[in-house]
């Protein structure tokens, strides 16, 4: 029976509102037990989300072990705090005598004695002058925009990029301003950004006008993907002139130049622009960029890693790729897993045209898919792509009838399991896995396509995402996600292509990014580490060279491309995955359970 998400989150929140763990001991274990889903929140992301107020709560109850929880309605009179914890795991801690109501389910109350509460109130006083001076400066903005004229054509913009990433889950006080296929949707489907239109920003809320002036800046600094590092967070005006301040310190520091003073001085906007124009020197220089993806809040953490560019592709030719049979050649002393590709994919290519047999070219990406698997110690792998090349061909930035002609069956996914998943799972429960991913990614990469096209050749009724750019490490995927949950998929790595640090993928004249990838998953712990990242991304690497040299092939030869037929649903019912996967083990031995059998099931 497959685990569906449903089941397995009701459990995660029954497990974290466990009476016996929440009133057995400290207030402080039992709040952050809450605050962090026991733990699977980062901390500071967790502690985040809360309003200034609730921070405030939070850091008075850390420490003092002498404060407890109590069951909701055990206190007479009534406690002055309530703590109430939503279905997405958010907690929120509220003062009824202050008119502060609860939306979602009590789980406990707190007593807190006056003096610390009036300390609370000392420490909110000159957070909430700040915020509201650094909001001054955004209002000015959303003015001057409205004085210009330019407001409604800004207004519309953030509609759209709203809709062009996975998920916007963002708090500006007890507001919530989302969108989202798996929780709330308050932007679109529920009106907050439509009913702002025709109304001047003096009529908005001051959360409204904080959440579009600021959701503008952000986009400056790298499209609308910046807007899911605010995902499960308080977007505040002191927090976004926080964040637009130490991006640009971190970007001077990697490229070696001073950070000055005059960053503390600069404008929202002027931060905002500085960080766009510096993180394209970034992606040339000697960092790698890569974002920390947590499942549970949808939030999305840019860091940098120092990796020299060397270092960036895979020295020897793995075993996955040693050519058992075939026309491919076999390895030459001295060359480098790139030039293998390069040579195998230009000899493979070669048969396909003469003779209309793909085999070759898929037995490269499928060893390239696997060898990830097995280095990057992952239970299953994947890399996704078009199925012909030429249907991306065509004049430079124009969107053409080629790429709107496109639909979901025309893009294929390579997903194949570890020897360990194949040994350990019937074959049954191995290919219903894979191919449910397989299907995902095939929707996904027709989605990311039209990313790369400037809006206006984009027409309005095409749903599209913005196409991932830099790697990323994710935990928890399989908590709010459906087909994460029925597939398995906790812990991800995945290292899109084209890399950032390399050149555009070009198909004639056209430039892509997100085009093909390589995603690596576990089913369970332990989480992937920068380590497994690094060999992501040289597999990545890999996949980037078989692609480039179809597309160099196309040019030298009249726009010719193969086809590629496999990893359809034919091809997962019949077990197509088990081939590659016997190829690396013992020569001509199966692996895994035979189909029907229910030994070692997914839970």
């Amino acid at each position: 029976m497959r685990r569906t998400k449903s089941d397995q989150w009701s459990q995660e929140l029954r497990e974290v509102r466990d009476p016996t763990a929440l009133f057995g001991g400290s207030a402080q274990t039992a709040v952050l037990r809450l605050l962090t889903m026991a733990g699977k929140v980062p901390f500071r992301s967790a502690f985040d989300s809360l309003t200034l107020r609730e921070q405030a709560i939070v850091r008075h109850v850390l420490g003092r072990q002498q404060l407890r929880l109590t069951a909701p309605g055990a206190d007479a009179p009534p406690a002055q705090f309530v703590l109430a914890h939503s279905a997405l795991g958010k907690l929120t801690v509220h003062e009824p005598a202050r008119g502060d109501l609860p939306a979602d389910p009590v789980v406990a109350e707190l007593a807190l004695p006056d003096w610390m509460i009036e300390m609370v109130d000392e420490e909110c006083l000159p957070a909430q002058a700040e915020e509201e001076y650094q909001r001054h400066e955004l209002d000015h903005m959303l003015y001057t925009w409205h004085a210009d004229g330019s407001l409604p054509e800004r207004l519309e913009e953030v509609v759209d990029w709203v809709e062009r990433v996975e998920t916007v889950l963002i708090y500006i006080e007890r507001r919530v301003f989302s969108r989202s296929d798996s929780g709330s949707s308050t932007l679109i489907r529920d009106g907050v950004l439509p009913a702002l239109r025709d109304r001047p920003p003096a009529d908005w809320s001051p959360e409204e006008r904080l959440f579009v002036a600021a959701i503008q800046l952000l986009f400056r600094t790298g499209r609308a993907v910046r807007f899911e590092e605010f995902n499960g967070r308080q977007l505040s005006a002191v927090g976004l002139r926080r964040v637009l301040t130490t991006r640009c310190a971190a970007y001077l520091r990697a490229l070696g130049e001073q950070v000055t003073g005059q960053l503390s001085t600069a404008t929202l906007a002027e931060l905002a622009a500085l960080a766009g124009d510096l993180v394209e020197r970034v992606d040339g220089g000697g960092h790698m960029r890569y974002r920390r993806v947590n499942g549970l809040t949808y939030a999305k953490d840019e860091y940098l890693l120092p990796w020299e560019q060397g270092q960036r592709s895979q020295a020897e030719l793995p075993p996955t790729l040693h050519p058992p049979t075939g026309v491919l050649p076999e390895p030459v002393d001295g060359e480098d897993a790139s030039g293998w590709v390069r040579r195998a994919t230009a000899t493979a290519l070669r048969a396909a045209h003469a003779g209309g047999d793909e085999r070759d070219l898929t037995r490269i990406l499928e060893g390239i898919v696997l060898g990830a698997v097995v280095d990057g110690r992952a239970d299953y792998g994947m890399s996704s792509g078009v199925r012909d090349l030429s249907r991306l061909h065509g004049p430079a930035g124009e969107y053409g009838e080629e790429v709107a002609a496109l639909k979901k069956p025309d893009f294929f996914c390579c997903v194949l399991p570890s020897p360990d998943m194949a040994a350990d799972l019937p074959a049954a429960a191995v290919t219903d896995i894979l191919w449910q991913v397989a299907q995902r990614m095939m929707y996904n990469r027709w989605h990311f396509v039209p990313g790369n096209f400037d809006r206006i050749e984009v027409p309005r009724q095409r749903h599209y995402f913005f196409p991932p750019l830099v790697p990323d490490i994710g935990e928890w995927g399989d908590l709010r996600h459906g087909g994460h949950s029925t597939a398995r998929v906790r812990y991800t790595l995945r290292a899109p292509g084209a890399a950032m640090w390399k050149q555009p993928f070009t198909v004639g004249g056209r430039q892509y990014r997100g085009a093909f990838d390589i995603r690596l998953v576990r089913m369970d712990g332990p989480p992937f580490t920068l380590d497994d990242m690094r060999t992501a991304c040289r597999y990545s690497a890999l996949v980037d060279v078989f692609w480039r040299e179809i597309a160099a092939y196309a040019d030298a030869h009249g726009g010719w491309t193969p086809t590629i037929t496999s990893f359809g649903g034919d091809w997962y019912t019949g077990e197509g995955w088990r081939a590659p996967v016997e190829r690396l083990t013992a020569a001509g031995e199966p692996v895994g359970e035979t189909a029907g059998e229910t030994v070692g099931a997914p839970a």
